[in-house]
Order: structure tokens, then sequence, then C-alpha cells
């Protein structure tokens, strides 16, 4: 029986699965009138469009560059900050911008900062395991990768709460809410005061140079380039809600899913060293980000579907990570899987920069809540996931748990 395939539907933010199970079935590049874009839902399709950078765009601002004086000035206003991110462009200008920001997202800098990760983490469960019950979106899942990236770019600690607050203002907007709501007003306040911010952060660190990632920034040179301050900035907001935002669902939706596999949570308590691959299993079952948005450069044909240029093509990578074709069982939640070529992070020039970050935030928050908290349980099992496109995220998690007498 066909579903309802109108994806803006409530019900079908909420579960989008079985509806992304007909359409790999029955019509994997499908055109939606309600998102006026098509809808690729196959793993091998949407390898395609990401491994076509010159064909499917990444630059989603390009109209808005290309005619200012039609475009109101709330959309101005954020498109003249995010068009700068380094997941808005394309090659060539996207091949220098990473070049540059990826002398700041080494390894080495990953592995000097994984104490201080660490204890974030200890110092978050310490406020909390007295308790017996948390939030833990609320009291974990967004105030570790908060206070991680903030320290990483040099961000004093007391500033979280309003990096938060515009960080929220902005993901009304780029989440992709299915609400029918004009949030671009709200996305520029937030959008324009964390450019502020980091804008005065950035004049500080001309003043007294640092080794954080923003004092990287300000000294990275490759090829002959350099970033320029516009430059810097915006990257500096992207990194903060691209290193909190999808990390934070990551966290949440991954004990999640392990409370909900009992099976699985006992296997990783057992063996604790599975973490790692026990991260890639939980962001291919549930994505934190379950697609993105393309624009096609060309009148090019996929799978039969006719699409022209200028036409917006959403690659559904929570749709390819569940696709049979690639994964056998592929709704089975199997912490050892191998191989695991998930499409969480992306794929191609696009692969998410963070993605190093994220991963070892996930390993180590895991290990340590499930060290920490025996006997962990859901204290509801009615989830609410945020009715959103381009991230998918519980809304809250409570839990409780008992400790050993």
């Amino acid at each position: 029986m066909r579903p309802d395939l109108d994806l803006k539907r409530p019900e079908n933010a909420r579960d989008p699965y079985p509806v992304y199970a007909w359409l790999r079935d029955h019509d994997p590049v499908h055109r939606s009138d309600s998102l006026d874009a098509w809808v690729v839902t196959r793993y091998a399709d949407v390898l395609a469009v990401w491994n076509q950078p010159g064909v499917f765009s990444s630059d989603r601002f390009r109209d808005v560059r290309a005619a200012p004086e039609s475009v109101r000035p709330d959309v101005r206003a954020v498109a003249a900050v995010l068009a700068d991110w380094l997941v808005f462009r394309d090659p060539p200008d996207h091949t220098r911008l990473r070049g540059l920001l990826q002398k700041t997202f080494t390894p080495r800098q990953l592995e000097k900062n994984r104490p201080r990760i660490q204890a974030a983490i200890e110092a978050l469960l310490d406020a909390q395991v007295a308790r017996g019950e948390m939030d833990f979106v609320t009291d974990f899942a967004f105030p570790l990768p908060a206070l991680v990236i903030s320290m990483l770019l040099g961000a004093p600690a007391e500033d979280i709460e309003s990096i938060k607050e515009w960080s929220d203002q902005l993901a009304v907007y780029l989440g992709g809410s299915v609400v029918a709501e004009d949030n671009f007003a709200e996305a520029r306040t937030g959008v324009e005061s964390l450019a502020d911010y980091f804008r005065a952060l950035l004049r500080e660190k001309r003043r007294a140079p640092t080794d954080d990632l923003m004092g990287l920034m300000l000294r990275a040179e490759h090829e002959g380039h350099t970033l320029g301050e516009d430059e810097i900035v915006s990257n500096c907001v992207l990194l903060l809600f691209a290193g909190h935002e999808t990390t934070t669902n990551l966290l949440a939706n991954g004990l999640f899913l392990l409370l909900r596999h009992p099976d699985q949570l006992a296997r990783l308590r057992a063996d604790p060293g599975l973490a790692p691959s026990a991260v890639e299993e939980l962001l291919r079952v549930e994505s934190p980000v379950p697609s993105t948005l393309k624009i096609a450069t060309e009148d090019v044909d996929l799978r039969g579907a006719a699409i022209r240029r200028g036409d917006r093509v959403l690659p559904i990578l929570s749709s390819a990570n569940r696709d049979p074709r690639q994964f056998p069982d592929a709704d089975t939640l199997d912490l050892g899987r191998r191989p695991n070529r998930h499409l969480a992070f992306g794929w191609g020039i696009h692969f998410c920069l963070g993605a190093p970050l994220s991963r070892l935030e996930a390993t180590l928050a895991f290990r340590s809540v499930l060290r920490r908290l025996p006997h962990l349980a859901l204290a509801s099992d009615a989830p609410r996931w945020r009715p959103w496109l381009f991230f998918r995220g519980l809304e809250e998690l409570p839990l409780r748990w008992t400790l050993p007498e």
C-alpha cells in the first residue's frame, strides 16, 4: 500500500523510514511537490549526487547573491554569513577554504584535546550521577559538544548560554522545519549575533595570539592563500553550529537506540572497546543529518528522472543508510557491523570536516555514560522528534538509573 509521500507531514517527520522504504522500491528519484525538489533515496544514487559536485551544487545562496535587490533584508542578512560557510561553497573556492580549514582540524590537534574532552564529560556526569535522573538532551547531549567546540575555538565557557540561544535561533531555519512559518527574522538575529560575537573575539586573538582553532585560522596558509576576516568569522559560526548541533543529535539518538536495543547495549557494556564501531552503526541507523540540499547546475538524467538546471535535489542520507541494497538487514542495529560504509557525514569533497571530533566525543561519551550510570533506563518510551527535515534529533530524552549500594 502506497503511504502518503509528503515528507513535511508531521507523522512522516517523526518517522520517515516507511516512506523512504517505499520510495527506494517504487520511486527512487521522486518529484516532491511539497518540497519543490527531487528526493533521492537509494544509496547508489545518493552517492552519485555527492560524487558530482560540479553537477549538483552545494551553493544554495547563488540566487540570493545574483539578485540581492529583489531579496528581502532578512534573507540577505542570513545569506551574507552562511554563503561563506565551507559546506555551501563549490570548487574552486571550496577547495581553497577546505585546504585552509583542514590546517586547524588535524589528528594531532584533536589528540592534544582528548584529556580536556574527557574532563568535560566527567564534569557533566559528576553533576548528574547522584540525582538518579536527568533529561539527557538538556543535561548532557547539548552542553558537551557546545562546551567542546567553544573550548576548541577559544570562546569563554561563561558565554555558552548566549551562544546556545543564538545557535537555536539559527537552527530553526537550517533544520528545515516542517511547520509552515517564516523563520528568517529569527535566523537573522541568531546569525548576526554569532557573527558579531566571533568578530569581537577575533579582534582579541589578533592582539594576543592563541593556539586554539581561531588562532590557527588566523595563521593558516595553504598554497599561498590565507583566510579573510569574513571567512574566519563565518566558518567559526559554522564550526560552532555544526559542531554542537549534529553531535548533540548523535549522542541523544544513539543512547536512545541503545536503550531500545538492550541486547546491543549489553554487548557494548561487556566490551567498551566496541565503542568506535558502535558509533558508526548509531550514525548509520539514526543519521543526525538526514538530508542536504543540492542545486542542479545543468540538465541531468538520474535513474530516468529528467532533472533540469536550477532544480532542487535532496539526497536523503538517512534513507541511503538503510538501503538493503547496500546494508544486509539494514533496519537491524548491529554494533559490530562490517563493513559499514555509511553516508552520515556526507561523501567526497564535502565529507564533514568535523567528523573526527564528533566520533571522538561520542566514543568517549558513550563509554563514560555506560560506565558511570548502571541500570540505565528510559523514563519515557514516547520520544518526541523535532519536526525538521535536515536535522534528526530528539526534543528530550528523560533517563533514570540506580546506583550500586
